[in-house]
């Protein structure tokens, strides 16, 4: 046992000074046993030797117990440290935050939130970090705006950074990017985590000209950039395909002398892959001190999205080869490598060997990616057969995989019409699958089932979604949509369009014209060429 060589030495009582003197010496000696402490029954010992050796003096014994409670919680032993908790006459904030904390880690987050209540009851106010571990407890959107009306009613509410910070990202992690950006705006003062927060959500949510926007407005506050910002933009650009801003960052990073640990090297090898620059995606792998499975998993996942097959093959076998296991994504990345380029046979062989070769359970994600592969090589009857025999319910990326595939190989018309039931079920108003469909059932010259197609479609009020491209210029991302009148340089940009027409005319090209209303409904001449 731990405490078997322990020794506790008794001095006789001859003043209360020496008695007083003893205890609190004793009393700090046990401190590092804490650390030591890995089984229950030697934290029960610690704490019978705090009873034993304090309790003649109850502010010790209640400093000892919220110490001993902290440790109980970060070996897991949630339990015994609410125990604890309950023995204590006046128990302080600190150690009702630490066992609010346990719970929201452990995922008891109703159990935090009681615990909290019962804190308020005994007439103990919070702290400034009460309430960013509580928020960890909140399991919905509601509970949180809860905590943010606490918080709120604080006095000191504008100032409480921490809070507010963990308040923007409880609020991104929900989705609710809006209130996030609304409290963002109001705060007095902002420091880096504030600033990587609110950009973090804006990527996580799929909005990366915004996220990239901010960035600009950090930059021209002088707030200092860490890792953790650099990610979330390299993120961004690697999404919008913004090279200049890319390559800014990248820049940044050389002049700055900041490390390029896995992380950061893997957001950078990945923002060169996805903006089509594979060749600096493998120059920056090659100086990555130290390559975790992400940075591998960014250059074998890159090298895939390139068609480069064998090369992602073969930094797949090396990166085995250096000690590093594979993980779910880097297998995904190996499948989408072989579906890529073609090789068929290798990537079954790598599928069937998950759970025996890479202790690796197949998700619905690595059916998808063998379902493509099985359909792009135009084996629908066994990719059919995959997707049937799955140990989890298909979902709408399978079947529409497989319509797709069907579209390419107009004569499985059958086959077609069970994929597509399935997500007129999942994804009813989808407007791709009714096309796909349409088009497949025209190439058949089943007119009838076109119009059915159609027919189903304006019942059901679905339209057409237009097309979105996005073009990089002086750092400045520029989103574009069909007719969209929206840009404050439409009309030059119309102009010219037109001119490239007449042009691509004078060559012996044809070109459509098409009115579309802008947002002052007035018709603009669109043109696309045909």
């Amino acid at each position: 046992m731990l405490l078997a060589n322990t020794q506790f030495t008794c001095i006789p009582n001859s003043t209360k000074s020496i008695e007083n003197f003893n205890t609190t010496s004793k009393s700090r000696h046990l401190l590092p046993l804490f650390k030591g402490c890995t089984h229950l029954v030697q934290f029960k010992q610690v704490h019978a030797q705090i009873i034993k050796t304090s309790f003649n003096n109850k502010t010790i014994t209640e400093t000892q117990l919220a110490k001993l409670i902290e440790s109980l919680v970060n070996s897991s032993q949630i339990d015994y440290a609410r125990l604890v908790l309950n023995q204590i006459v006046n128990p302080s904030t600190f150690a009702f935050n630490t066992i609010i904390r346990g719970y929201a880690e452990a995922g008891l987050g109703h159990e935090a939130i009681q615990l909290y209540i019962q804190m308020r009851c005994k007439g103990l106010e919070p702290d400034n970090f009460t309430h960013p571990i509580l928020l960890k407890a909140c399991g919905s959107l509601k509970q949180g705006k809860a905590v943010h009306s606490l918080v709120a009613k604080n006095q000191d509410f504008k100032s409480e950074i921490h809070s507010l910070t963990r308040l923007i990202t409880f609020y991104c992690g929900f989705g609710d990017i809006d209130s996030a950006r609304l409290l963002f705006d109001k705060m007095a003062d902002r420091n880096v985590v504030t600033w990587t927060a609110m950009i973090n959500g804006y990527v996580k949510q799929n909005r990366y000209k915004e996220g990239i926007d901010l960035f600009y407005q950090m930059r021209n506050c002088g707030v200092e950039i860490n890792e953790l910002t650099l990610v979330s933009v390299l993120s961004a650009c690697a999404s919008l395909g913004a090279l200049e801003m890319g390559k800014w960052v990248h820049r940044f990073i050389y002049k700055n002398r900041i490390f390029l640990n896995h992380k950061l090297g893997a957001a950078v090898i990945d923002m060169y892959a996805k903006c089509g620059y594979i060749d600096e995606a493998s120059k920056v792998f090659k100086i990555v001190p130290e390559k975790s499975v992400c940075t591998w998993n960014s250059i074998i996942g890159g090298l895939a999205m390139h068609g480069s097959g064998e090369e992602a093959l073969e930094r797949f076998y090396e990166m085995q080869m250096s000690g590093i296991k594979p993980d779910d994504i880097t297998l995904i990345a190996v499948l989408s490598a072989c579906t890529h380029s073609g090789l068929v046979e290798k990537g079954k062989e790598i599928f069937c060997k998950m759970r025996s070769g890479y202790e690796i359970e197949p998700n619905i994600k690595h059916y998808g990616c063998f379902i493509d592969l099985l359909c792009r090589a135009g084996l629908l009857d066994e990719a059919f057969k995959v997707v049937r025999n799955m140990p989890m319910e298909p979902n709408a990326v399978l079947w529409g995989t497989l319509l797709t595939a069907c579209a390419a190989n107009s004569n499985v018309v059958e086959l077609s019409e069970t994929a597509m039931e399935h997500l007129i079920k999942l994804e009813p108003f989808n407007d791709g699958n009714y096309v796909l469909m349409s088009n497949i059932y025209a190439a058949n010259e089943r007119w009838d089932d076109v119009a059915k197609m159609r027919r189903l479609m304006k019942e059901r009020r679905i339209e057409k979604n237009p097309g979105c491209s996005l073009i990089e210029i002086n750092n400045v991302v520029h989103e574009f949509m069909v007719g969209d009148g929206r840009h404050p340089r439409s009309e030059d940009i119309y102009s010219m369009l037109e001119d490239v027409a007449i042009s691509l005319r004078e060559e012996g090209y044809t070109t459509q014209m098409h009115p579309i209303i802008n947002d002052e409904n007035k018709f603009q001449t669109f043109w696309s060429i045909w």
